[in-house]
């Protein structure tokens, strides 16, 4: 797929939250430990009574003899007593081990994910409950796919996890690998070369936990659902989709090196990715797709056009780390996401909702981005010595420019309605700390014109570290759509100022919230304030079209602040390090 303009949490954190997540486990565990217990106390129950017994023989006198009759009796009934509970107890652990699939390389049942995986999701159809595929440390050359519409598998609540050999969870996500190199998936029972490393399709509450994938065509962790099929001259009325993907839940996984993106979700009705770390990916290392609507036929056009969900179902990205990407995140037409208490840095952009026609439900919007670093996103892979390369042949022509990924840019609102981004740290984004621009239905960039500039919120932002790291400037924002606004940003916020013909309040208005706009009453395209656009200097870096058109594209670095960056400690403690490819020669 080529959609465009898409951590290791504290040890004991991780602990906690894979622990909580897998309940099962303790009460395996408990299970076990109580038949021990039991086992003992029937050993000493069964003595008692042989003693008890034995003294019913010795006995003297009659009264003797029927008191120790008495003592001998209850002594058995007691051992037996124990003995039945002894008996449901190992019952009871052998139900409770029967839910765990053990994945290792030596001495477990399953060698491979993929067998065990398949192995759990037959037996859950079979008994109706959750299993957990438990995967030991080592490194595992394979692709996994679970289809969650064959009949013969019950993938949904599957739970997919690194453990430590003792088969508790493993904090340490590294020590489970999964390699895409010469990796093969087996789709309808044949091989072929691993696109993902764990794909889901159709799967409702699939988990997957403690894991590093690396090295594979596509993506790493990837949910989806397939959308009913648009009309043709062949077909126009598809049969509607009834696939569904839905409450996830990606954590403290790590995800690098591969052509596309880390962390995937299309099509898909809420979920979690927390907890994780990615670099390296020719997109996105976190990336939501085609967010749906409670009916396909839902647009954002017209005088009452009604939320996409009545009730959200959101999504949360928490505690992750992205860096080293051409876009820490993305999400073409993505809605009701959140993303909170994360670091996206030395990407080529941070943080980067779009619209696009490449995805359904347009445009991206209803999301929330607050309490994030943001910064030093000015990783130049258009130029030589980059650790990782593009997917993207360019964005397409506007105007007959080529339009390429924008660099140096910390937030990337393309399209977007109703975007909140609140209290994040920005800083030291070498063109802009956050940008805001439509897709220009008129230029041919959307066709339908979805992606407008609409209701954006930027608010108590800090920004360039206090004057120690400052954006080349704070803001841009291209005067197209309406209802966005900008207050107590600071200190001191910079913008764009465009060409001079509209003030700056009138360009970024300073007063919060300010009346929503509806699509049918705003327009993409702008080209009286020159922040679109110059047709007079159609190449002029300082405007949208001008930047992303630069050519070659790793040109756009000759129009940065240039400054250099003191290093940075974050509140808990993690300090990092600027990763940047080789400096661009300029004309």
């Amino acid at each position: 797929m080529k959609q465009r303009l898409g951590v290791i949490v504290g040890i004991l954190a991780a602990f906690l939250l894979g622990s909580f997540a897998i309940s099962g486990t303790a009460t395996a565990a408990d299970a076990g430990t109580s038949a021990t217990k039991l086992e003992k106390r029937v050993k000493k129950a069964k003595k008692r009574a042989k003693v008890a017994c034995k003294k019913v023989r010795k006995a003297k006198s009659k009264r003797a003899r029927v008191k120790a009759k008495k003592r001998c009796k209850t002594a058995r009934k007691k051992a037996q007593k124990l003995r039945k509970k002894l008996k449901k107890q190992r019952a009871k652990q052998k139900r409770y081990n029967a839910q765990f699939f053990d994945v290792c390389q030596r001495g477990c049942k399953f060698r491979s994910i993929q067998q065990a995986a398949d192995a759990a999701g037959a037996w859950q159809l079979k008994t109706k409950r959750k299993a957990t595929v438990r995967i030991q440390p080592g490194t595992y050359v394979e692709g996994v796919f679970l289809d969650g519409r064959n009949p013969a598998y019950d993938y949904n609540g599957l739970t997919i996890m690194g453990v430590k050999k003792d088969k508790t969870p493993n904090p340490d996500a590294r020590a489970v690998i999964l390699e895409g190199k010469d990796a093969k998936t087996i789709v309808d029972g044949q091989p072929q070369e691993a696109q993902n490393a764990i794909e889901g399709r159709s799967i409702v509450g699939l988990k997957m936990k403690n894991m590093w994938a690396r090295n594979y065509q596509s993506n790493t962790f990837f949910v989806w659902a397939q959308t009913t099929a648009k009309p043709t001259p062949q077909n126009p009325n598809p049969t509607p989709s009834t696939e569904r993907c839905a409450d996830y839940v990606m954590d403290n996984l790590v995800s690098s090196d591969t052509r596309s993106y880390g962390l995937f979700a299309r099509n898909c009705f809420g979920g979690k990715m927390i907890n994780s770390e990615g670099w390296n990916h020719g997109d996105s290392a976190f990336y939501i797709g085609e967010t749906p609507c409670d009916s396909e036929a839902w647009t954002n056009k017209g005088d009452n056009p009604g939320p996409c969900q009545a009730n959200p179902k959101w999504t949360i990205i928490k505690n992750v780390k992205s860096h080293q990407n051409v876009l820490g995140y993305s999400g073409t037409n993505s809605k009701y996401v959140e993303i909170s208490d994360s670091a996206f840095f030395n990407n080529g952009a941070g943080i980067v909702p779009n619209t696009l026609d490449s995805e359904k439900f347009e445009p991206n919007g209803w999301l929330v981005f607050k309490n994030n670093d943001i910064f030093w996103n000015n990783y130049n892979y258009y130029s030589t010595g980059s650790e990782f390369q593009t997917v993207s042949n360019g964005l397409g022509k506007v105007a007959g420019e080529t339009v390429n990924y924008p660099i140096g840019i910390g937030i990337v609102l393309f399209g977007s309605d109703g975007v909140i981004s609140e209290g994040n740290r920005i800083f030291g984004n070498e063109k802009w700390g956050a940008m805001s621009f439509s897709a220009p239905g008129d230029f041919g960039a959307n066709d339908g014109d979805d992606g407008k500039n609409m209701n954006n919120v930027f608010k108590d932002n800090e920004l360039g570290r206090g004057g120690a790291d400052p954006n080349g400037v704070d803001f841009l924002n291209d005067a197209t759509g309406g209802g966005n606004c900008w207050v107590n940003n600071g200190p001191n916020p910079t913008y764009q100022p465009g060409n001079g013909s509209m003030t700056l309040e009138q360009i970024y208005p300073s007063t919060c919230p300010t009346t929503p706009v509806l699509n049918k009453d705003v327009s993409s395209l702008n080209l009286t304030a020159g922040l679109q656009a110059d047709l007079d200097n159609i190449m002029d870096p300082n405007t949208v079209l001008g930047y992303a058109a630069q050519s070659p594209p790793q040109n756009m670095e000759c129009s940065w602040l240039g400054n250099t960056h003191p290093p940075y400690t974050d509140a808990k403690g993690h300090t990092y390090e600027m990763k940047r490819a080789d400096p661009v020669v300029c004309p």
